[in-house]
């Protein structure tokens, strides 16, 4: 039996208990480390002038940096699941997965990202199509493949949600195994996850509308949902018996 939204948020909240300051610490930490590395980038992009070079420049250091981030954003999941599993968590485990096969969540980012950029492709590019020779028709079906080309995507980012949870767990599995896996193991629950993204939307906005100080408790939040989402797929939480029936 599967565990329901509301069961496996509560789940989330009593094992972050005791850890907030903990996985608040970490996502501020990899916030730092990120905008640092990508500062240079971003005043040579600004000094420079905003030229198509710059900005080009840009973009890829962005990509780059976002790529080798997923690395420590891997490692706080292997601290969720420690919360999830009561065991003993310190900060130094969000840089643990760059001594366990860090291009597989660097190469499992590049692939991820390609395939949604193919999937918005066609409409991106006949939208720029009909702007720049202001043909209305081409506009319209840009959009309007623009709009088909996203809901692929969000198909797409529901069938690979558990490819870093699966990277994270099996250090002995390859990228196309786990993405293939994932696949696997959403068919039937993509509409679940998507509930549950859905059901932290309001809970986002408050975050925002708080300049975003208010999202320092719900990414935490979202992240050990996701956790224990997997968790119940894998059934792990059936077999602890952690929820009341």
């Amino acid at each position: 039996m599967r565990v329901t939204s509301a069961e496996l948020k509560r789940l989330s909240r009593e094992h972050l208990t005791g850890h907030w300051g903990l996985a608040i610490g970490a996502s501020l930490l990899v916030e730092m480390i990120v905008s640092g590395l990508l500062m240079p980038f971003y005043f040579l992009l600004i000094i420079t002038g905003s030229g198509t070079v710059q900005y080009i420049t840009y973009m890829v250091a962005a990509i780059i940096i976002s790529a080798v981030s997923m690395v420590l954003q891997c490692g706080i999941l292997r601290m969720y699941f420690g919360f999830a599993r009561k065991q003993e968590v310190s900060i130094g485990m969000m840089f643990s997965e760059f001594t366990r096969r860090p291009d597989r969540y660097i190469l499992s980012y590049v692939l991820v990202f390609v395939i949604e950029m193919l999937c918005v492709l066609p409409g991106t590019i006949c939208l720029v199509v009909g702007l720049v020779a202001d043909t209305l028709l081409a506009i319209a079906i840009g959009v309007a493949l623009y709009i088909a080309g996203m809901i692929v995507v969000l198909i797409v980012s529901l069938r690979l949600s558990q490819t870093y949870m699966l990277l994270v767990e099996h250090s002995d599995m390859g990228v196309i195994e786990a993405l293939r896996t994932s696949s696997q193991m959403m068919e039937g629950n993509m509409g679940r996850l998507f509930y549950i993204y859905l059901s932290f939307i309001g809970w986002s906005m408050l975050g925002l509308l708080s300049c975003g100080i208010g999202m320092l408790w719900v990414t935490p939040y979202m992240m050990q949902v996701g956790v224990n989402f997997y968790r119940d797929l894998t059934g792990e939480i059936s077999q602890a018996q952690e929820f009341s029936a």
